[in-house]
């Protein structure tokens, strides 16, 4: 076991009598924009959402996390399990101690194979002599109980014709039993792709089978493919993954990264989309991953980071950045795909009295609050929130477009650099449903039709709801996640 203390490639091993405990106390002053029903790191950074499985009693997640301030540092993968999404236990985290993952242990996935929970995740490591990055495909194997058991190096280096920027594979089996995983990687002409490889069992070695190809989308200005997640649902084959590079446009592709999905059919590599569209149209939303394990394909269960690379956010001087968001249930509906917050979210909230605005009101624990409402496809102009310095948050429909609107709220600069506002385009738009944690809000549109995830950041703000129309609203409490 080696351990690793290179400046920002720092060991949660190597930390110092009190280090962690002096960034928690750090943490814990921050007052304002803490959730209470998502997922965050007790310190340091959290990002991509990794391992995800269902081993046929509870549900295991893990999560990229670098302990020691809120930057992308030394990755490790901080580890839960819960049967019941209210009570998350902690488990043994992945935490890099060899050679092949000297820098990091980068995002992946997870299969169950027998009893056993097999981790695929990528080591990252540098070159001493000119910080290369070399680039490693390992295996980690745990046991139901969480308990790290063995891990190995599978793959060293890219294969020929990719860059170093071969990373993040996700295991699924093959129709005939075999495993298979996916990585997002980048072509020595820097665009981006995906490409499969095949073992016979835990044992062998793997053989590279070729690359995804999808036709139906455009890949132009990609210069990488990350996260990518291949499964079935619904007898239909589905494909996720977070493309870098795609040119920012005004109702679509907003962000400097996205996440989307191609939904279709995948036939001797060719995946055959019907259709190609993002996941969700908020702010702060990348690096989607469904559970692996689940009982049957009729449905799948996604987790994914609420942030993006490249982005600061206020908290950061509180010694914390970002969070999961809620876990989400998504369905082929229509052709397309639909999302919402787990049925068991829906159980746990404890819903209140509707109220009506006519103007403005007062609403207790707005910021942590679930709301719903029927917009009846009538524009509407709804202000969140009130403090001294005059910042809200803005929702607002005209008939064609939904507007999310953060400019009067605190920003940095980096998140400042990608716009103030975010659209979603409707042909119509009836049921709206917001989840309010602190800092951070996910709105469900039309019954999963469209999702828009981001972060805001209000301090010391007023529970305060403003309408330019009468409205009647349904409002609820979704229960506080406890950790153990």
């Amino acid at each position: 076991m080696m351990i690793f203390n290179n400046g920002k490639y720092k060991s949660i091993l190597a930390a110092q009598a009190g280090e962690l405990e002096n960034i928690r106390r750090r943490v814990e002053e921050d007052k304002d924009f803490r959730p209470c029903y998502h997922l965050a790191p007790p310190t340091g950074l959290l990002n991509d959402p990794n391992g995800l499985i269902f081993d046929g009693e509870k549900y295991h997640i893990f999560y990229q996390w670098f302990p020691f301030d809120a930057l992308h540092g030394m990755k490790h993968w901080k580890h839960f399990t819960t049967s019941d999404w209210l009570c998350y236990k902690e488990a043994q985290p992945l935490i890099p101690t060899e050679a092949f993952e000297s820098h990091g242990c980068y995002s992946g996935g997870a299969l169950m194979v027998e009893d056993k929970i097999a981790l695929f995740y990528t080591g990252n490591t540098r070159r001493a002599e000119d910080n290369q990055r070399i680039p490693y495909q390992n295996l980690a194997i745990f046991d139901k109980a969480g308990n790290l058991l063995e891990k190995r190096s599978l793959l060293e280096n890219a294969p020929p014709g990719y860059t170093e920027h071969v990373r993040d594979p996700k295991p699924f089996f093959s129709a005939t039993g075999k495993i298979r995983f996916i990585c997002g990687a980048q072509r020595q002409d820097l665009s981006g792709t995906a490409i499969l490889f095949e073992m016979d069992d835990l044992e062998d070695s793997p053989r590279l089978l070729g690359e995804l190809e999808l036709p139906d989308f455009d890949n132009r200005h990609v210069f990488m493919w990350e996260c990518p997640d291949l499964l079935k649902i619904d007898q239909q084959d589905l494909f996720i993954w977070s493309p870098q590079g795609k040119p920012r446009e005004k109702l679509q592709y907003q962000n400097n990264y996205h996440a989307l999905y191609a939904l279709g059919h995948l036939s001797q590599g060719r995946f055959n989309a019907e259709s190609v569209a993002e996941l969700d149209q908020g702010f702060d939303f990348y690096a989607p991953q469904t559970f692996g394990g689940l009982p049957n394909n009729e449905y799948a269960l996604l987790y994914a980071w609420c942030g993006l690379p490249d982005l600061s956010y206020p908290t950061d001087s509180y010694r914390w950045h970002s969070m999961l968001c809620m876990p989400r249930e998504i369905r082929v509906h229509k052709g397309e795909l639909y999302q919402q917050p787990l049925a068991q979210i829906y159980q746990n909230i404890k819903m209140a009295q509707p109220v009506t605005v006519e103007k403005e009101i007062e609403l207790k624990d707005l910021d942590r609050s679930y709301l719903k409402f029927d917009a009846q496809n009538t524009p509407f102009n709804i202000c969140f929130f009130a403090n001294r310095k005059g910042q809200r948050l803005t929702l607002s429909y005209d008939g064609k477009t939904l507007c999310l609107d953060r400019s009067h709220s605190e920003q940095t600069e980096t998140m400042l650099k990608f716009g103030e506002q975010r659209y979603c385009a409707l042909d119509s738009l009836h049921q709206v449903e917001i989840f309010f944690d602190r800092s951070i809000l996910e709105i469900f549109l039309n019954g999963g039709e469209k999702a828009m995830t981001s972060r805001f950041f209000i301090a010391d703000r007023q529970n305060r709801l403003s309408c330019d129309r009468p409205l009647l609203l349904e409002i609820g409490y979704p229960q506080a996640i406890s950790y153990k």
